[in-house]
């Protein structure tokens, strides 16, 4: 009997080659497929710019790369993320900008902190599945307001597969993850954009305890390599 959690149609290497997945800064995999403008144009080719195999690649237009440095505020931003059984764990991060995250395939949990709004309160923690089995509850999308810090992992049960004595024989390395789409409204920009380190993580208890469960999200799980912030 197949011990593949859910349907996972496309493996994650190809999945990363068909995409054109590069490793992010926050963990996972990534790609931009548009940025949208706000700078009036008749032209489409200043205010829609998408990559990937699916789509034709526009003339003139700028990286990924220059969006990720650039200063100016689109209107919205879209790109796949995936999580994999290697990368199976995003930093915690917060956006300033609203995102919407929409599930392809696999799943990945979800652990949101809602930020106090007075040092008399405690922040509000909320762990959802996105995933395909809405039966049990899991999310086909998912809505993050600005200035919640979030982050994304492959469950444990999940992951536990792997040491399963069929789990080479049925490549389940590769069957393991979480695809997904995220827009951010307006658009994703490297400034709006900062990571959860332990003071900030102790500041949202007001010196209390209930941080350290926490913790670990304020850095790649141990083992797993990802590119700086820049």
């Amino acid at each position: 009997m197949s011990q593949v959690p859910y349907p996972y149609p496309t493996s994650n290497p190809e999945l990363i080659k068909l995409l054109n997945l590069i490793p992010l800064f926050e963990g996972g995999f990534f790609s931009q497929t548009v940025y949208l403008d706000t700078a009036p144009s008749t032209d489409t080719k200043t205010k829609e710019i998408s990559w990937g195999p699916a789509v034709d690649v526009l003339a003139d237009t700028k990286t990924q790369g220059e969006f990720l440095q650039g200063d100016r505020v689109p209107a919205a931003t879209q790109i796949f993320y995936l999580l994999t059984s290697e990368q199976y764990r995003g930093k915690m991060h917060m956006n300033e900008h609203a995102t919407f995250h929409t599930h392809h395939q696999g799943r990945s949990l979800y652990t949101l902190i809602q930020p106090p709004s007075s040092t008399e309160e405690k922040p509000k923690i909320h762990r959802v599945i996105v995933g395909p089995n809405i039966q049990a509850g899991e999310l086909l999308q998912l809505y993050v307001p600005g200035h919640w810090w979030k982050a994304s992992e492959i469950p444990e049960e999940d992951l536990l597969l792997l040491d399963s004595p069929t789990a080479e024989k049925e490549g389940l390395k590769d069957k393991i993850g979480c695809l997904i789409s995220e827009v951010v409204v307006p658009g994703w920009t490297m400034g709006q954009h900062q990571f959860l380190d332990v003071e900030k993580l102790k500041a949202l208890w007001n010196g209390q305890p209930g941080w350290e469960e926490f913790e670990k999200y304020t850095r790649a799980p141990e083992g797993v390599a990802i590119p700086d912030k820049e």
